[in-house]
Order: structure tokens, then sequence, then C-alpha cells
């Protein structure tokens, strides 16, 4: 259910693209799709932690739902979370306990996929590029905002997300690698909150 071969290629065509060859006429950055379902994995490996998510994201309304399970060291846990931004609240939902925790969002919206102003630094084939629908071309881009390092990979010319590399003081280092994209949403509905988390009586 959560195999990883993809996000092990994509990691492949970071390494690649320090000797890809830089096009002629660069690639300005693109737009990705603004609504989109993926999976995810979310890794630190200085902290030994890896997340698995399944992700429903909308860039228009900057809202996100997610369903996680996360490993830190042997231990497991899962958790559904919504994230809405523009209400500045975040619903996180314990699988086990079922216990609904809201807070205030901590950090900024930040979009997935290329971030506006980005530097392209090159372009990679994965798979054989001879072939149809058996390659994918792979833009790479990176940026320096507010302190936060960034290195975005995605599909050209679709311009889907395939992985995003984070590194700041506060945050640390945060690698995202999407995989089973598909633009669109199919239930506008998980973007209401968890049930657990309704008042008392509702």
């Amino acid at each position: 259910y959560w195999s990883l071969p993809f996000a092990r290629r994509m990691f492949l065509a970071v390494l690649c693209l320090s000797v890809a060859a830089v096009s002629a006429q660069a690639p300005v950055p693109c737009s990705s799709p603004p609504q989109w379902e993926a999976r995810e994995i979310r890794v630190d490996p200085s902290q030994k932690y890896e997340e698995k998510r399944f992700l429903v994201y909308d860039e228009t309304m900057q809202r996100e739902r997610i369903m996680t399970e996360i490993e830190i060291g042997s231990e497991k846990e899962i958790y559904d979370i919504l994230i809405l931004h523009r209400e500045n609240k975040m619903y996180i939902v314990d699988f086990k306990t079922k216990k609904c925790n809201i807070t205030a969002i901590s950090r900024p919206f930040r979009p997935r996929g290329v971030i506006p102003g980005a530097k392209f630094e090159g372009e990679v084939v994965i798979g054989a590029a001879a072939i149809p629908n058996e390659h994918v071309n792979v833009l790479a881009f990176s940026g320096n905002f507010t302190g936060e390092a960034y290195t975005g990979l995605v599909s050209s010319p679709d311009c889907f997300p395939i992985q995003n590399i984070h590194f700041s003081q506060k945050y640390g280092f945060e690698q995202s690698t999407y995989y089973d994209l598909k633009v669109g949403i199919s239930d506008p509905e998980l973007f209401i909150p968890p049930r657990e988390c309704a008042p008392p009586g509702y």
C-alpha cells in the first residue's frame, strides 16, 4: 500500500541533476495544478523520522486534508489532520484514541510545487526517453526565501509536484516526495472538520 519504488527513483533523479545539462533556454517557474490528491512520503533521516500520507491539497482555498502514519524509531502513530489556513485552525484526530485536538496554525501556508521566483537548476529524463509513456521529464528549481532554502522537482510539461526539499533554522530538514498524483478533489466534504471535533451535543 505504501510502496516506495517511485519515491526512490525520484531521489535518484536529484542525484542525476547534479550532472544533467542545463538546456540552452532555461525554463521559467511553471504553475502546478491548484487542487490535487496524492500519496506523500516525508522523511528526516537525521531524526529517523518517516511519515506516510494521503494528501488532499487545495492551494486556492489554502487547505489540506492529511491521513498520516508517522514512524519515529520503532514507534508508529496514525492521525487524521485537517488544516484550514484561512481560518487559522488545525484539527488533529488520533486514530487510536479518537480524541480531537484543535489548535492554531504555527506556520504560513506554503505552496507545493514550484515556488514563484525560483531559479531553474536543470532537467533530466527518467525512464526510456525514446518510448512514449515510458519516461518522465523532470525539472529542478531552487530558491532561498525568508531564510528557508528550497529545492523542488516537477514533471514537464504538466508541472506536477514530484519532490520538495526545504531547510530552515526553525524547522530543519524537510523532504516530501509525491506519487500517484491525481488532479482535482474527489470529495469536497473532506474539508469539513472531522465529526470527532464537533462540540458536545452535535
